[in-house]
């Protein structure tokens, strides 16, 4: 998405500073040392041994107080993470993955977020599952308190073959936390979309089981999809920049108070 960055130079100096400096690893055999940013820090964690084929890890970002980073599409305005795995040893497939979000009020834009520490999981498919695998990640991301910063935190971490990981459990909260993925069909029980009669809105309607409490909408760019409740249901608002747009293929994440899922709709 658009960026939102307002880097000043004497913070560039104090970020680009802050990069390679990694403190005292914690746990060392299941988490990468931690590197730190100006109001944030990165690391990567394993869920312990090899399980079915794939490695359970997990990138975690923790936040200074009253700072927030981006969710995969964060909305009008913000940078999604960025994952650089190409360094990697032994990995021939790596897949992120994104707990549900919320809505925050950005000096009055809404984006799509985390404003706490937030575990991100990954799955990671060796191309040798006898062999050793360390997982290099470049990540890039955004921590944006009063003003709007760019990390990047180089980690690196060899994957323990045995033993019993201490963020085992935090890894799998995060897991449980992202939203489930249905097809078009699945959707159809789930929710109905209808034109409102406005340009480039739409009303959705949820149809259970459960309450909606929150729906998040995704669409190619350069278009992007406004989304708020209204009244038993939620609006949704489709721009290409900022004229309405006419249809899309969007994927929206909805929140319920039984879980979250994520499903395909066309918008037309």
């Amino acid at each position: 998405m658009r960026s939102k960055f307002f880097l000043y130079a004497p913070l560039a100096v104090t970020l680009a500073q802050s990069f390679p400096a990694a403190s005292r690893a914690e746990n060392t055999a299941f988490a990468s040392s931690v590197v730190k940013g100006a109001a944030s820090s990165a690391r990567l964690l394993s869920a312990g041994p090899l399980q079915g084929g794939a490695y359970r890890a997990a990138v975690e970002i923790a936040l200074a107080p009253e700072t927030i980073t981006y969710w995969r599409q964060p909305g009008e305005a913000g940078s999604a993470p960025a994952f650089d795995f190409s360094k990697s040893v032994n990995v021939a497939k790596v897949e992120p993955f994104f707990p549900a979000p919320k809505h925050i009020d950005e000096a009055g834009t809404i984006v799509a977020g985390y404003d706490a520490r937030v575990v991100l999981p990954l799955k990671v498919t060796p191309r040798d599952p006898n062999a050793p695998v360390t997982l290099n990640l470049v990540l890039d991301y955004a921590s944006c308190g009063k003003i709007c910063l760019p990390a990047r935190a180089d980690l690196s971490l060899q994957l323990p073959r045995d033993g019993a990981s201490p963020h085992a459990a935090a890894i799998a909260e995060a897991e449980r936390l992202v939203p489930s993925k249905l097809t078009a069909v699945e959707a159809k029980k789930r929710f109905a979309v209808a034109r409102s009669g406005a340009d480039g809105s739409w009303r959705l309607r949820y149809l259970g089981p459960g309450k909606a409490e929150d729906v998040f909408a995704e669409a190619p760019e350069p278009l992007f999809i406004e989304s708020t409740r209204a009244g038993e249901g939620f609006e949704l608002k489709l721009f290409s920049g900022s004229a309405p747009a006419k249809t899309a293929d969007a994927t929206l994440t909805i929140i319920t108070d039984a879980g979250a899922f994520e499903a395909p709709a066309r918008l037309e």
